[in-house]
């Protein structure tokens, strides 16, 4: 398969943005570069213009790079065709030439740029061939059209071309790097190894180079040059997986079985990842409609949207609204993209756009809301996933932002609600299940503690904290290496706080002890000291075991004023009235200003004062 956009036509789009010194382009490539978000406005722009006046070249032209940028290569030959047809019908009887400002130069080689996009080199060859022989001073012009010739398999007249455009343009590393591909095709291994050296000190970035070269090292033999080759392009350019395969054979051949193995491995991850990517270009290549090409760029979009390459997903999505400017599915996409990227003024303006196309479209609530929590504008955020579960009630993402919208602002009963709801759509979702069970506990304390109502909830937070660690727990035994979610810890803590509160003290620190946190322990101190309390038979020992906990707590976390506070009453107690100051002025020196503390310490100085 051809590659999906070749360099030529890449570089096309960038040269819009004319840098003549650098691309000595003609005039007609001057102009400003399309923005992305802006090309849908742009294509409706340019054909307003023509419907009033079909002849203006000019206009057709910036219409053919729009296409072109959006891959929309049949539309960009079509308006080529029509920008020389014109040109050509324009003509003054009796001059042989056009001069070299015309339109014609620049039609003839976007021409050959979108014919090489729709794999049709013979006729990108002759575009070019045309477009050289209206302006022969064009570096990018013959190494497009070399391009077209190594695409045939023309090695011999591409490496003629290549020449011709290094003594144009001696300082372009895709052109130094395509000529070094022609001469590795050719066998000519020492002018392919100068050149990809050459590109390499043009762009020390430019990962395609630098994987070259590891091939040809490797072809010589030179493994640990190939070696550092490779390393160097995977680390310029991760989709280049490539490199992670030829890392591995060339640390076989060295010996290194370990480092060989360890790339493969990688290798065969990466991709795997990247397979679905893959198959989506592929489709792509092969596809010609409009409608389908739009869809496989909103696809592609949303692959680099989840994971997490948003400068490419809005370029993707920018495409595919270029091809098809009524596609919901891609407004929304680019309006998540946005959002991610912190560019909230485009978000909303996409979802809405979304909105206007399809007023019941449920994605685009759901996109508006996330632009709008991420902006923390909590009530509008709110207010539009409430209409995206209206529209859409299995929407489960819009469910999970709602419940925890309520549950920081602290609106539990309506945050129950919610996550009942996701329960419903997602019976295993253990952290649904951990925060009904916080919903259901705050409100318990919030109740009167001796109700009917407060009983109630605290059994009904027990039930949910259970499930949840139930959930979790099965979950982790499926996963090697064994990760425990986050929240359990926080899970295990909320059911020794509810088992403390019923006074059940075996359950409350079997939780506890599960939980491990710092305020765990400290819990634990707290409740092993009171019970020491009712011990009449040998109250020290459940003060030992307070301390244990105590000491635990301090160590954990050694800057939390409350955690010495309480193991300064419990060396009170025990009588070390020593430790006890030690403890007690620990906490001072975290919160000098507490009352609380300054009276400990005046009360643990007495004691010592009256030994």
């Amino acid at each position: 398969m051809a590659p999906r956009l070749s360099y030529y036509v890449g570089v096309w789009v960038v040269l819009i943005g004319c840098h003549l010194t650098l691309w000595q382009l003609p005039d007609a490539f001057c102009q400003e570069r399309t923005d992305a978000s802006d090309i849908t406005a742009q294509i409706r722009e340019y054909k307003t213009q023509l419907a009033v006046d079909g002849t203006r070249t000019e206009i057709r032209l910036k219409l053919a790079k729009v296409y072109l940028q959006i891959e929309a290569y049949a539309e960009a030959v079509d308006a080529y065709q029509q920008v020389i047809a014109i040109a050509e019908a324009t003509k003054v009887p009796g001059i042989a030439t056009i001069t070299p400002n015309s339109d014609v130069p620049a039609a003839y080689y976007g021409l050959g740029l979108a014919y090489t996009g729709l794999e049709k080199f013979e006729d990108a060859i002759t575009a070019y061939q045309q477009a050289i022989a209206y302006t022969p001073d064009s570096a990018y012009t013959h190494a497009a059209l070399g391009s077209a010739y190594a695409n045939t398999h023309r090695y011999a007249e591409a490496l003629d071309v290549y020449k011709v455009a290094i003594a144009l343009n001696s300082n372009d590393q895709m052109i130094h790097h395509q000529i070094g591909n022609v001469y590795s095709k050719r066998g000519e291994h020492t002018a392919a190894i100068r050149h990809q050296l050459r590109a390499i000190a043009l762009a020390p970035e430019f990962a395609a180079a630098h994987y070259r070269l590891g091939l040809l090292y490797a072809q010589e033999k030179r493994w640990t040059d190939a070696i550092n080759a490779y390393r160097t392009a995977y680390t310029n350019d991760p989709t280049l997986v490539e490199s992670l395969y030829n890392l591995a054979q060339a640390y076989l051949r060295i010996g290194d079985t370990a480092a060989a193995r360890e790339q493969m491995a990688l290798f065969q991850e990466r991709k795997a990842a990247l397979t679905p990517l893959h198959e989506l270009l592929g489709a792509l290549q092969r596809t010609r409609g409009a409608a389908e090409r739009s869809q496989l760029l909103g696809n592609i979009g949303r692959y680099y949207l989840k994971n997490g390459d948003y400068e490419k997903a809005v370029s993707e999505y920018q495409k595919a609204l270029g091809m098809d400017p009524q596609s919901v599915v891609a407004y929304n996409g680019v309006g998540v993209a946005y959002t991610m990227l912190e560019r909230y003024e485009d978000a909303v303006a996409a979802q809405q756009k979304a909105l206007e196309l399809q007023p019941d479209f449920a994605k685009a609530h759901a996109g508006l809301g996330l632009a709008y929590l991420r902006q923390h504008k909590m009530e509008l955020a709110l207010m539009h996933y409430r209409q995206a579960v209206a529209l859409e009630p299995e929407l489960l993402e819009a469910h999970q932002k709602i419940a925890i919208i309520l549950l920081n602002q602290a609106r539990y009963g309506e945050a129950t609600d919610a996550y009942l709801a996701i329960i419903a759509l997602k019976s295993d979702d253990a952290e649904a299940y951990h925060n009904l069970g916080l919903c259901y506990a705050h409100q318990a304390k919030a109740s009167d503690e001796t109700s009917i109502s407060a009983e109630n909830l605290v059994d009904a937070a027990l039930v949910a904290l259970e499930k949840a660690v139930d959930l979790s727990l099965s979950a982790v035994h499926d996963v090697e290496p064994l990760i425990q979610p986050p929240f359990l810890t926080e899970t295990y803590y909320l059911i020794g706080e509810l088992r403390a509160s019923q006074g059940d003290f075996g359950a409350a620190e079997k939780a506890y002890l599960s939980s491990g946190l710092p305020k765990a322990y400290h819990a634990l101190a707290q409740l092993s000291a009171k019970v020491a309390g009712r011990d009449k038979a040998d109250p020290k020992r459940g003060l030992e075991t307070a301390l244990r906990y105590a000491q635990k707590a301090v160590h954990l976390d050694p800057n939390v004023a409350s955690y010495y506070n309480t193991l300064a009453l419990i060396e009170f107690r025990r009588g070390d009235y020593r430790q006890a100051e030690q403890a007690i002025r620990k906490a001072l020196a975290l919160e000098p200003k507490n009352p609380n503390y300054q009276q400990g310490l005046k009360q643990i100085s007495g004691k010592l004062a009256a030994d």
